[in-house]
């Protein structure tokens, strides 16, 4: 009798190791599910920022005072001629259009701010590092940029978003997906959703 007890014992002590196992593995399978369509969603949304996004970016000379000093007189020329261009421009696409268009009045107008320095203004595709504004931030990856270089262009650079007009003045600018602009104004958070799937699987097993 004892032994056949100890037999039962070590079965259903086995069965509860087992389907305590396969629960784990469950578990563990729905959370790198959740976790990589999670994250795939992510850079989803991250490329769609970085394709509806026109930045400014300005290279100073050097960095020396002087020219840093320069850079930021360019500055203040450039905003005060594009943000015309594109503080009510309808999408990137036309604010791009305004901005290629008017390329000869925004390089005279660097040109007169930059006190006899060689100036090159055009529009580009280049990368960016992201960038947290303190207000909003923006991923890493390639964006439109409308790129001012002044004399060697070695100097630390200054940039900001011509489109949505975030850098001239327009505090109500925001992207029209619904996603990207949670993504850039800080309410996307995609640790909250991974966080409530794995309690409610973990609570599903526990029941």
């Amino acid at each position: 009798m004892l032994a056949s007890y100890h037999t039962v014992l070590r079965r259903r002590t086995a069965a509860l190791r087992r389907r305590a196992l396969e629960a784990g593995c469950a578990l563990g399978l729905a959370l790198t599910v959740c976790l990589c369509a999670a994250a795939e969603h992510t850079r989803s949304v991250e490329a769609r920022v970085c394709a509806d996004t026109l930045r400014l970016h300005i290279l100073a000379n050097s960095d020396t005072v002087e020219d840093q000093l320069l850079k930021l007189e360019v500055r203040d020329a450039m905003l005060g001629a594009v943000a015309e261009l594109t503080a009510n421009a309808p999408d990137k696409a036309a604010a791009v259009a305004a901005v290629r268009q008017a390329l000869p009045r925004l390089t005279a107008e660097a040109k007169a701010a930059s006190r006899g320095q060689n100036v090159c203004v055009r529009l580009e595709e280049a990368d960016f590092p992201a960038r947290d504004y303190g207000t909003f931030r923006l991923p890493a990856g390639r964006y439109t940029a409308l790129r001012v270089e002044l004399g060697e262009a070695r100097g630390h650079n200054w940039f900001c978003v011509l489109y949505p007009a975030l850098c001239v003045g327009s505090c109500g600018a925001r992207y029209d997906d619904a996603a990207e602009n949670a993504l850039v104004f800080g309410g996307y958070e995609v640790r909250f959703a991974l966080l409530d799937t794995a309690r409610a699987l973990a609570s599903s097993f526990c029941s």
